[in-house]
């Protein structure tokens, strides 16, 4: 569309030129619409490379837009404004092209083509699996099914992972956890660690067991107790116990429309000896080093403030070490981009695992890490803390049955991940326009039921889309209400781009609430049935288009689209 064909006219211009190219050549819709459809503001940018004034650069770049044949069909007038923006004004013509184009797309309206598509794959959630999913993880459950479905959407192949973290002492002290509550609940006194896992989840864990396998570990518990390292008890309930809670992570996440393509345990990489390979393969590359009978990696020179240990000096290897061995089974895979997701607490994390991959790979930008901030659950005005090991939070499962999937879904992913969200509950569950999720559905709701409850003949109109909107006709989409919702629709495919780009699926919530806003100012502005023919089928193939636009957003979010509410 025209921001494309502006972008285009510029980078031409650039090079023509020879001057030296801007980041981005921005093309965007105004908020005041006495300047135009669209603006850019590249001759501001160009300025200083170009050695002259941004207002004389704006009015090249005017006469050059009018002489382009593309922009030329497009635009009703180009202006030059302030100290050097361009605005420009779509013509009839272009409107009425904009809306046929979006109905001959179909249910593809807004899918994305990469020039150079990356086959990415995207790893999230990855907690340990020794407790229930939280509001917490479901935020970045959330939100990396939602970025996945918009990278693929936009272009790109997707392969998403879930790393299990079934290793290692939290694991250890988990399984010691529900062997007390086993052992507690068959008469027993077994107390649970001072540190080890007190929620009352952990005794359903251990009511499940006694289920599967009575007392049968019982006596073994009475004679060693929960320190014996080599009990063949504690490693039952260890490896029962987070299978247990990995079988209810996987239900949980399901019924939040979460699925991925791969569930990847970390014991394999320790048992199969595969850790060990890593750091060998490390020495071996005069990558890492001993030092104080330990290993380290030598991660200072990728950015890293301190080089990190990989095998300590009691010869055990370090989560880091198992994190890198995890990664070089991802490269080894052949993938052409990794991203984590990764909670607020992994901050500091960051620089020696970006190093790690990039000694590995060799690529800097190989490895993307995105961390996410957390969630504050508000209820009833108050806030709800979280902690896995106490026990005292509010569950995925919880969530999901107090304000449905959609809600919970729509909201999760509303601001950015790098910003701290506060959910309140009762916002989510409320049925009326202040609740966001429903405004938007209700839209859409609303055009199907403007198509269903069309008489016979207008309904005809609908096996023939293409016809819906001539390609030449006077008076059609004049009023501001059609013009609004249609730059809005037209945006959509260059929403979807900077929503992957940008990893940001929140500016598709926000672009949906824009849409549904301006649907619903059309609507009741603008009678779709009872006017000239002509007008009245242009309108109901822009009740179309608007609608399979919001459905798609909706199916991004992981949210439903009702066909009534």
């Amino acid at each position: 569309m025209l921001e494309q064909a502006v972008q285009r006219v510029v980078s031409e211009w650039i090079a023509a030129e020879g001057w030296q190219d801007v980041s981005e050549i921005v093309v965007e819709r105004p908020a005041d619409h006495s300047h135009g459809d669209y603006a850019t503001p590249v001759c501001l940018q160009l300025a200083k490379s170009a050695r002259r004034a941004p207002r004389v650069l704006a009015e090249e770049l005017r006469g050059r837009l009018l002489a382009d044949a593309e922009i030329s069909e497009l635009v009703e007038t180009v202006d030059v404004a302030g100290p050097g923006f361009v605005n420009l004004t779509m013509s009839a013509p272009a409107l009425s092209g904009a809306v046929r184009a979006m109905l001959a797309a179909g249910e593809d309206v807004g899918r994305g083509v990469r020039e150079r598509p990356l086959h990415v794959l995207l790893e999230y959630v990855s907690v340990n699996p020794n407790g229930p999913l939280h509001v917490g993880h479901a935020r970045y459950a959330a939100y990396g099914n939602t970025l996945s479905r918009i990278m693929a959407f936009s272009g790109h192949k997707v392969s998403t992972e879930f790393y299990i973290n079934d290793y290692g002492r939290q694991m250890e002290m988990f399984g010691r956890s529900v062997a007390a509550r086993y052992a507690q609940a068959l008469g027993l006194d077994l107390p649970v660690p001072e540190d080890g896992y007190q929620g009352e989840y952990v005794k359903s864990i251990a009511a499940a067991v006694i289920t599967e396998i009575g007392d049968s570990m019982l006596e073994e518990l009475r004679i060693g107790g929960l320190e014996d390292a080599d009990s063949t008890a504690i490693g039952f309930f260890r490896v029962r116990g987070y299978e247990l809670v990995l079988e209810q992570m996987g239900a949980d996440l399901e019924s939040f429309g979460v699925g991925f393509d791969r569930w990847f345990s970390e014991t394999p990489l320790h048992a199969e000896g595969r850790v060990q390979e890593t750091i060998d393969k490390l020495l071996a590359s005069g990558d890492a080093y001993a030092r104080d009978d330990a290993v380290w990696l030598r991660t200072t020179p990728f950015g890293d403030d301190k080089d990190r240990v990989l095998i300590r000096s009691n010869e055990r290897p370090t989560y880091f070490a198992a994190d890198i061995a995890y990664h070089l089974d991802k490269l080894e895979r052949g993938f052409d981009h990794l991203i984590n997701i990764w909670g607020a607490d992994h901050h500091g994390y960051v620089p020696r695992m970006k190093a790690a991959v990039e000694i590995l790979s060799h690529d800097p930008e190989m490895l993307e890490i995105i961390i996410g901030q957390m969630v504050n659950l508000l209820e009833e005005g108050e806030l709800r803390q979280m902690s896995t090991r106490r026990g005292e939070m509010v569950t995925l499962a919880e969530l999901v049955d107090a304000v449905g999937v959609d809600a919970a879904r729509f909201f999760l992913v509303m601001r950015s991940h790098d910003q701290t969200l506060d959910l309140d509950l009762a916002l989510a569950r409320r049925q009326s326009a202040e609740n966001p999720v429903y405004y938007v559905q209700y839209a859409h709701a609303r055009i199907a039921g403007i198509l269903r409850n069309l008489p016979a003949e207008q309904a005809a109109w609908l096996s023939d889309e293409g016809g819906l909107v001539p390609a030449a006709a006077e008076g059609l989409f004049e009023l501001t209400y059609e013009r609004e919702l249609i730059k809005s629709l037209a945006w959509f495919p260059q929403l979807v781009i900077e929503a992957a780009d940008r990893r940001a699926p929140h500016r598709v919530v926000g672009y949906a609430q824009e849409l549904a806003g301006l649907f619903h100012v059309f609507y009741k502005n603008c009678r779709v049935i009872g006017v000239e023919p002509v007008v009245s089928r242009s309108r109901v193939g822009l009740c179309l288009a608007s609608q399979r636009v919001l459905a798609r957003c909706l199916d991004l979010l992981g949210v439903s689209a009702p066909e009534s509410m």
